[in-house]
């Protein structure tokens, strides 16, 4: 349609306090090399256990995709019986549509984590 959307592939720490500090050091990023308002997908591995990095990516402009209504976010770890969301899509200026983990034998064996799959349209 035109718009370029910019796109940063994330892989945090496994301890809190860094996975803060990483959160903070992205923002700046984003903040020196994104233009502002300009569509943003920031998704990967937040290794964030105990969900509470969406405060933080808020604070710096970027809302978690999910399904409208949605309760609880997909688990993508471990692969083969996922019960952790610790792979997230954050956005700006798109929507989710969709959201869906694929599972199965061969998803499980490519990954110790599952990937997270989100169709995204632009908001008007």
């Amino acid at each position: 349609q035109g718009t370029e959307v910019h796109a940063v592939v994330a892989h945090l720490g496994l301890i809190h306090g860094s996975r803060v500090r990483q959160v903070q050091r992205l923002g700046a990023f984003i903040e020196d090399h994104v233009p502002k308002g300009a569509p943003l997908v920031v998704a990967g591995d937040f290794n964030d256990w105990g969900e509470r990095l969406d405060e933080p990516m808020r604070a710096g402009g970027l809302s978690r995709a999910a399904l409208p209504g949605a309760r609880r976010s997909l688990p993508t770890f471990p692969s083969r019986v996922p019960v952790f969301s610790l792979d997230r899509i954050y956005t700006r200026g798109l929507r989710c549509v969709d959201m869906k983990v694929p599972r199965g034998p061969a998803w499980a064996r490519m990954s110790d984590h599952l990937p997270l799959l989100a169709e995204l349209v632009l908001e008007s």
